[in-house]
C-alpha cells in the first residue's frame, strides 16, 4: 500500500512543527499562561486563597513595558509576608514568576518588544485574560 505523497508531506510537516524548539517569545507566552493557572489554583484553595489576597493582583502582559516593575513588585510582596506557611505555599509560582523574569531580562531581551507603557492596566485583577 502506498501514500499518497500529500499524505506523506503532511506528516512529515506535522513532526517537523513538533521538533522545532520553541521561541523565546512563545515561551513567555506559556510561562505567562502557566502563572496565570498557578495563581487561580491559589485562589481556589482555602488556606492559599487567604495569602493570595494578601497580595497585589499579578496581571501580566509581556507587551507592557511596566510589567517587570510589575512582577518585581509581587515577589517583593512575597518576600514580605510575615506568614511563613503562606511564603512556603507561594514558592512554586513564585519559582515561575523569577523565571519568567529572568528569561525577559537576559536571553530573550533581544525578541521582547514593548507595546505600551500603560502601569494602569496591570492594575487590573488578574481574573481578567492574560
Amino acid at each position: 500500500m502506498q501514500l499518497p505523497l500529500d499524505l506523506i508531506l503532511l506528516l512529515a510537516a506535522a513532526l517537523v512543527g513538533h521538533a522545532a524548539p520553541p521561541t523565546c517569545y512563545s515561551r513567555m507566552l506559556g510561562m505567562r499562561k502557566e502563572i496565570k493557572n498557578s495563581i487561580e489554583n491559589l485562589q481556589a484553595e482555602q488556606f492559599t486563597k487567604r495569602c493570595v489576597a494578601k497580595l497585589p493582583d499579578l496581571h501580566i502582559d509581556i507587551h507592557n513595558s511596566c510589567v517587570m516593575l510589575k512582577m518585581r513588585s509581587y515577589l517583593h510582596a512575597v518576600e514580605k509576608m510575615t506568614d511563613r506557611r503562606c511564603q512556603d505555599m507561594l514558592q512554586p509560582t513564585v519559582r515561575l514568576i523569577r523565571r519568567l523574569y529572568i528569561i525577559m531580562v537576559v536571553p530573550c531581551k533581544a525578541e521582547l518588544v514593548f507595546m505600551t507603557n500603560n502601569c494602569r492596566a496591570l492594575r487590573r485583577t488578574a481574573s481578567m485574560t492574560i
